[in-house]
């Protein structure tokens, strides 16, 4: 990924967060913000980030039976996802990296009101039968993603490991607007959408924590190499991801 020149206004939502997202921590010197920021800017501007097909759907209704396939693979993305990132932790003894990976995690499962427990509620809400998602075959792009990620975050170095969540988690929030936007368009209501809506602000949040946690580590040519190989190997499965899915709803 070529790092690109931050825009004025490009990290100006990861920079003022409302009081209830989590915040950038304070006193980051200002080169490695500024490398941090041009790695954020230059994963919003990724392929993978500005799909096509992402782009397309917030203006264009699918079909039921293509919403329902979109879902489903969307469903066994997220799978197992805080599980692979709980397993970031036996990579580090630094007390601050893992405060930023179990607050991540904590708003995922920390409630007793789940987070997949609200997607599985969201796909209800589609008429979408949970038993029947279950015996859904997913992509090989998907199963290639979400096996992706647990090696990234399971079997790669800490530093690797935060710059595949960075990606992940700041790629996230952008994702989640761009479907919401569809679902809006295919003329669901906030009560079908709450589930991305309530995430927009959240993987904000998710993507600071990590800002916080890699800031102080980012200063060697070698820790950076291997942060910037996390981002790019992420992105890379993602944008496979999506022209899966693009291929597939194209039928």
């Amino acid at each position: 990924m070529s790092l690109q020149t931050v825009e004025s206004n490009a990290t100006d939502k990861w920079d003022n967060t409302p009081q209830q997202v989590r915040s950038r921590e304070a006193g980051v010197a200002p080169e490695i913000k500024k490398y941090l920021d041009d790695i954020l800017v230059g994963i919003l501007a990724h392929p993978g980030v500005e799909h096509k097909f992402l782009n397309y759907y917030r203006e264009n209704k699918l079909s039921d039976l293509q919403q329902k396939q979109l879902y489903s693979e969307c469903f066994y993305f997220f799978q197992y996802l805080p599980f692979y990132i709980t397993g970031m932790a036996n990579k580090t003894r630094d007390e601050n990296i893992l405060r930023e990976i179990v607050l991540n995690v904590y708003d995922e499962v920390g409630h007793k009101i789940t987070h997949s427990s609200i997607y599985k509620s969201f796909m209800s809400k589609l008429d979408m039968d949970y038993d029947e998602v279950l015996s859904y075959q997913p992509l090989e792009v998907t199963k290639k993603l979400n096996d992706g990620i647990r090696k990234l975050y399971t079997e790669c170095s800490i530093e690797k490991s935060l710059g595949a969540l960075y990606a992940d988690e700041t790629m996230s929030s952008i994702m989640v607007s761009k479907l919401n936007d569809g679902l809006k368009n295919q003329g669901h209501d906030a009560l079908v959408r709450s589930f991305w809506e309530m995430h927009i602000e959240v993987e904000i949040g998710h993507s600071n924590s990590v800002f916080n946690a890699i800031a102080p580590y980012v200063h060697s040519p070698e820790t950076k190499k291997e942060f910037e190989e996390g981002v790019n190997e992420f992105l890379s499965l993602l944008e496979d991801y999506w022209n899966g899915v693009e291929k597939l709803l194209s039928n």
